[in-house]
């Protein structure tokens, strides 16, 4: 007789395996599309990549296998895994951040796209998108508990692409994917520094995603977009008022 209760568990442990390959496959299909893993790099061994995405190295081979499948990455038997399709033209194509100006049309895109994309958000909301952004939003609150601050730009990626995800439309997810990168390239919403006031700051975006999530959860597309006009405007100002950190990007400020 079949051991249906058997086949049931590996069954689900075999749905188990695909979501999360699927979730390892778009976050390294992210971190090409944003120039993390330019054209021609390798990509980190199985073992690193399976530490840092935290899955086994069989889900990291089931994303690879993926990658390779669309032509984005090439294994080389011997030497490893290479990139050998960089960022899509559509996103190397949007405008460089090089002036204030262009950082303050930056943000005024970024507040209208994101803010349109939580309402959305509460209105299409399942409980699966609930329990995905309350799961980024726990681990969230551990890297700050634990002092892992470090850690934080990616789970702050994590939490809008997770909103973005629950309108059910993907274009807003590409569309927060291909924005210019300058945020991430400049730690410039999450700096970490040695003064006391980096924490305190950390722990306060945490409570603007918190709000964001709870009017997503409540089924309010009005307060999710202003939560989420209220977060951007306020990352902005952090990034205008602190004079050193814009030193490091060569901005004509004469615009």
């Amino acid at each position: 007789m079949p051991d249906l209760a058997n086949d049931e568990a590996t069954g689900e442990a075999a749905a188990l395996s695909g979501r999360l390959a699927i979730a390892v496959y778009e976050q390294i299909e992210r971190l090409i599309r944003r120039g993390e893993f330019p054209k021609g790099v390798k990509l980190p061994p199985e073992a690193e990549l399976a530490r840092r995405f935290g899955v086994s190295r069989p889900v990291v081979r089931e994303a690879l296998a993926r990658l390779r499948e669309e032509g984005i990455v090439r294994s080389q038997q011997g030497s490893g895994t290479f990139v050998i399709r960089g960022m899509l033209p559509s996103a190397a194509a949007l405008p460089p951040i090089r002036t204030l100006a262009d950082l303050l049309r930056y943000y005024e895109y970024r507040t209208d796209v994101e803010a349109a994309t939580a309402g959305l958000a509460a209105e299409r909301r399942t409980t699966d998108d609930i329990a995905a952004i309350s799961k980024v939003l726990a681990g969230a609150e551990d890297m700050l508990k634990q002092g892992q601050l470090q850690l934080l730009a990616d789970a702050n990626f994590a939490f809008h692409r997770a909103v973005a995800q629950a309108t059910r439309n993907p274009f807003y997810v590409r569309t927060l994917e291909m924005m210019p990168n300058f945020i991430g390239r400049h730690k410039l919403d999450l700096v970490v520094s040695n003064d006391s006031t980096s924490e305190a700051h950390l722990w306060r975006i945490h409570r603007e995603h918190v709000a964001i999530f709870e009017a997503i959860e409540a089924a309010d597309p009005a307060r999710a977009r202003t939560e989420m006009q209220r977060h951007i405007l306020a990352a902005r100002d952090v990034v205008l008022n602190r004079q050193s950190l814009l030193e490091t990007v060569e901005f004509d400020v004469r615009e």
